[in-house]
């Protein structure tokens, strides 16, 4: 029998954690570890994983999503688990879950994810998916098929081959977060393995909230959103098309920044031509503090 580990991945979330780690304990096909690796948290979170028995813990500064997973895949992965189920705090997993991934169909050496389904609406996908043939926005959507492939949703329900890791590696923790979990499928899918979503596997997720726009000061994420996907082109088209599709894509989005809706616009134009000149520069070293866009947005918003 295959060996499966979840890796969790906490930071400020306790009450969310604690659903979480309640529907791992429920799992139709029982884990054989679960692994919470604790972004520095400062709610409690600490105080209430040394009363958990059972649960591996590894606690470290906040390194966002991206360093977090590291971290995790990385400690899953030597210690020596065939799959690593990877997902964080504020996701539930349906009891049978874990069992619909691996009853999936075989395809050797893969990612399988779970389905993110709206835990404001069941019969809606938390994340929207366009693909140039197919958009995919209800559960209905994907419902009909045993395997969707080259659509996940990482890191919710993520399954991934001890093998994947091996020739693959980590995802990249200088990326922090928004856009890692991209970079690392388009870098998986560059090296020949299926990234599939299973639709039978059901995860429970917020809806995405950024699809009105992100108000400020929250929308300081966006800068890692735009700067990382510079990696994610250059996994796609190669390193120096990659480049050009960046610096296309990034001056269009920066543009329209100005010409939105949006309140806080200024604030946005300034920020996603940060993120991008950070990029283009290979500046990737940059914690939220050091967001010079955020920076500015404080000063006038005491």
């Amino acid at each position: 029998m295959a060996t499966v580990a979840a890796v969790v991945v906490t930071y400020n979330r306790l009450a969310d954690l604690k659903e979480c780690i309640i529907s791992l304990h429920q799992q139709t096909h029982p884990l054989d570890a679960i692994i919470v690796i604790n972004n520095g948290s400062t709610d409690g979170t600490a105080e209430w994983l040394i009363t958990q028995p059972g649960l591996r813990v590894v606690t470290q500064a906040n390194l966002g999503g991206a360093g977090g997973f590291a971290t995790g895949i990385d400690t899953a992965y030597k210690a020596g688990f065939d799959w690593l189920w990877c997902m964080d705090d504020d996701c539930l997993a349906a009891p049978d879950a874990l069992d619909a991934l691996l009853k999936a169909p075989n395809i050797g050496p893969c990612i399988k994810n779970s389905v993110s389904v709206s835990n404001k609406d069941h019969s809606e996908l938390a994340f929207y998916v366009d693909r140039p043939n197919r958009s995919y926005r209800k559960v209905a959507d994907m419902s009909p098929f045993d395997l969707v492939y080259g659509v996940a949703f990482f890191f919710n329900g993520t399954l991934i081959s001890a093998e994947v890791v091996k020739n693959v590696g980590l995802p990249d923790k200088k990326l922090f977060i928004w856009g890692d979990e991209v970079e690392y499928m388009t870098r998986v899918q560059k090296m020949g393995y299926p990234v599939v979503t299973v639709p039978r596997s059901i995860f429970y997720h917020p809806p995405s909230f950024d699809r009105d726009g992100i108000p400020w000061p929250g929308a300081w994420k966006q800068y890692y959103a735009v700067r990382n996907q510079r990696r994610v082109f250059q996994n796609i088209h190669g390193d120096k098309y990659g480049i050009f599709v960046f610096l296309r894509w990034s001056v269009r989005n920066t543009l329209q920044q100005m010409v939105s809706s949006h309140s806080n616009r200024r604030y946005n134009f300034l920020l996603y031509s940060e993120a991008a000149l950070d990029s283009l520069f290979n500046n990737f070293r940059k914690q939220p503090g050091g967001i010079l866009t955020l920076k500015l947005y404080r000063l006038f918003h005491k």
